[in-house]
């Protein structure tokens, strides 16, 4: 993933914020500034505004990601490690975990939770209508896919949720210790206990992985994509210079002045003395 072209541009991971609406019809909602200002910031900063890098649930994720790829079949391309710009609106990026090269293109993002309690709510979902009612990130989930579609020209999406089972862990921990990269934001998995780590009891009920298939619709592609549009012109309106902005309030402010002096020239033309 090269964070440097997530710099300043709306990603698929957040940008289920730009979906926010306000109390009036019509209106966005707080989230949706709230993102446009964090782009600000980074555009003016010329790096990322945050410093996820060494939480935990991001490492846990990025490396059990892996583990779960090789339970999927061979149709499945990791892609994860390439950043995806739209193809025409340059603020707009993405990093899918996986795609799959079937009839119509399908986009996928694997979820690897830290608690239990967040996969057995996906675990229990049949639908992506499911996920987006019940679990507290699922909006977040959907939004997600819905922009990486788009950004590979997918027609549909999976939403895949991994949770190791306990013979697992050990491979875990190998594969912590022979991260190549900085193992510093691994290193806490290799002495994390069996019990501080979330994991499956094989032959219960719950199976390690699970699926969640549906078609991207045209309308969410349509409605997302003009948010975006919309963040951008509002991020690039604050990113006018401020005697820019001063110059057109003055050039707008005259123009109003003629046309009102031009209507009481027309006005007082028309009386009859």
């Amino acid at each position: 993933m090269n964070h440097e072209l997530r710099v300043g541009r709306f990603t698929s991971s957040s940008i289920s914020a730009l979906m926010s609406n306000g109390k009036s019809k019509g209106t966005y909602g707080k989230p949706f500034y709230t993102y446009v200002q964090e782009k600000y910031f980074e555009t003016k900063l010329g790096r990322r505004l945050d410093n996820e890098s060494n939480a935990r649930h991001l490492s846990w994720g990025k490396l059990v990601e892996s583990i779960a790829f090789e339970e999927l079949g061979t149709e499945y391309n990791l892609v994860s490690q390439e950043t995806i710009l739209h193809h025409t609106i340059d603020g707009w990026s993405g990093s899918p975990d996986l795609e799959k090269l079937d009839d119509g293109k399908t986009v996928c993002d694997i979820k690897c939770p830290m608690t239990l309690k967040s996969f057995c709510t996906f675990y229990e979902c049949e639908t992506i209508e499911d996920v987006r009612e019940q679990h507290k990130d699922g909006e977040d989930y959907y939004w997600q896919l819905v922009s990486n579609a788009i950004l590979i020209g997918a027609k549909y999406a999976e939403l895949i949720v991994f949770v190791p089972y306990l013979e697992q862990l050990e491979s875990i921990r190998e594969a912590a210790s022979n991260i190549d990269g900085d193992q510093n934001k691994y290193a806490w998995i290799n002495w994390a206990t069996d019990q501080d780590l979330p994991y499956l009891i094989p032959g219960i009920f719950y199976k390690n992985i699970k699926v969640i298939r549906f078609e991207v619709t045209e309308s969410d592609k349509l409605l997302l994509t003009e948010r975006v549009k919309a963040a951008i012109a509002e991020l690039e309106s604050m990113l006018k210079p401020k005697v820019e902005v001063e110059v057109e309030s003055a050039l707008m402010i005259a123009e109003l002045d003629n046309e009102v002096n031009a209507v009481i020239i027309t006005g007082d033309n028309d009386l009859k003395i």
